[in-house]
């Protein structure tokens, strides 16, 4: 489980990369502050129709990314197990609510050593 712990981290890495990158290169409103962040290239390399492709790959990359969190979540969540205050309240011994018999038989006789003067 932690191997796949681990995988499914690096995968997420790896995506929020891609996305960054996929993100600062789309076209926005103000073409001048997209030209900064290199969204001429996207149209360089993907041709007229790079506007929907790269639209495609972000919203692709955003779902595989908030499946990768969800199930980064369930495995940590599986993985800790962490106990509730209740489950760390210490168990106390039961009360038992039935009174003790006592004993009834008299005590035993102390031992008298006799107090003779001379007997």
């Amino acid at each position: 489980m932690e191997l796949l712990y681990i995988l499914l981290s690096i995968a997420l890495v790896v995506d929020s990369i891609l996305l960054i990158i996929i993100i600062l290169m789309q076209k926005t409103k103000g073409a001048e502050i997209g030209a900064v962040f290199g969204s001429g290239a996207a149209a360089a390399v993907l041709g007229a129709g790079a506007a929907n492709i790269i639209t495609k790959i972000t919203y692709w990359l955003g779902g595989i990314f908030l499946a990768l969190v969800f199930s980064l979540t369930l495995i940590h969540h599986k993985l800790v197990k962490s106990q509730t205050v209740i489950e760390s309240i210490p168990i106390e011994t039961k009360i038992d609510l039935e009174p003790k018999k006592q004993d009834t038989s008299p005590p035993p006789p102390a031992n008298q050593e006799s107090n003779s003067k001379g007997e």
